[in-house]
């Protein structure tokens, strides 16, 4: 077994397996429980998947009908072909992003002349109103956002499908998210930003009122816009992390669209994917453990770089 293991879930829950080798014992769960100092109602509850026992409680249940529980340990099977992701290594994050962003980009606009040929259901979640409203320019420019964001100091911190881009990720992301602070001078130059920048809502309706403002931010948490360089999310809440200082000081300042950012860690950007109950984010949980996996083993190869 190498350095870099994961723990698997067990075959069958912890009462299931209980039961079954009590049974194979002869040993009745009134007796099992005179072992133990317990009740017969208390291994009952385990039995019937009411309680789950600690890995202890249920090593020691074995000892007394003389079996061993051992935790297996074993490198996982992701099942994920990572010959883009070593290929990206290569790259430094900005290169990355840019190749990234490019694949996504081709990626979708054949997905819409797939539907515009009657090749598949265009209800599906793929979002054509980006490529509709887009049309020759790409369907993401990161640069010029983060460019507006950088001239008005905004403290904030590249998340989402760029920053998973940065670390090496193949998977396709169509939108810039980012997490922001939420202090009110943060929130003034937050403001001041999109306004530069120019945001409408998206998934509103047009005539919604909507007023760039401190104190709208401040009101609000999370935001989704349309923006002249493609689709941009602010979060001001972000699942699967405890705080945005934490966040803050484990990312890592990388260049992106040509201006240097603070890029969300791989261990956060796992945090955040592992919560979406989204096959994609699940898969792409796997995807990110496993480079980071890679990047320790490249590193290594290559004398720490």
């Amino acid at each position: 077994m190498g350095p870099f293991a994961t723990v698997t879930r067990p075959k069958k829950p912890a009462g299931e397996l209980l039961r079954e080798v009590r049974t194979a014992y002869g040993i009745s769960q009134g007796q099992l429980a005179i072992r133990a100092n317990t009740t017969q109602s208390a291994i009952s509850r385990i039995e019937s998947g009411k309680v789950s026992p600690s890995f202890e409680t249920l090593r020691e249940l074995m000892r007394l009908l003389s079996a061993d529980l051992l935790l297996d340990v074993g490198a996982r099977d992701t099942g994920v072909d990572m010959t883009l992701n070593e290929g990206n290594f290569d790259l430094t994050p900005s290169a990355r992003i840019e190749r990234g962003l490019d694949w996504a980009d081709q990626v979708l606009r054949t997905q819409r002349q797939i539907v515009e040929r009657g090749g598949v259901n265009r209800d599906g979640p793929v979002p054509w109103e980006v490529v509709d409203r887009r049309g020759d320019r790409p369907i993401l420019e990161a640069g010029p956002l983060l460019d507006a964001l950088d001239r008005r100091e905004v403290e904030f911190v590249v998340i989402g499908g760029v920053a998973g881009l940065a670390h090496g990720s193949a998977y396709p992301t169509y939108d810039l998210d980012i997490a922001y602070a939420r202090d009110p001078r943060n929130l003034e130059r937050m403001a001041a930003a999109l306004r530069d920048i120019g945001v409408t809502l998206r998934g509103a309706p047009d005539d919604l009122p909507f007023q760039i403002d401190a104190k709208t931010l401040e009101t609000g948490m999370n935001f989704t816009f349309f923006t002249d360089y493609g689709p941009f999310d602010i979060l001001g809440h972000v699942d699967g992390i405890r705080s945005y200082e934490e966040l803050r000081a484990h990312a890592e300042v990388q260049e992106v669209g040509g201006i240097p950012v603070r890029v969300a860690s791989l261990n956060h950007l796992i945090g955040m994917k592992r919560t979406v109950d989204r096959t994609k984010d699940q898969l792409m949980v796997e995807e990110y453990v496993t480079i980071d996996r890679l990047h320790r083993e490249w590193r290594a190869r290559h004398g720490g770089n």
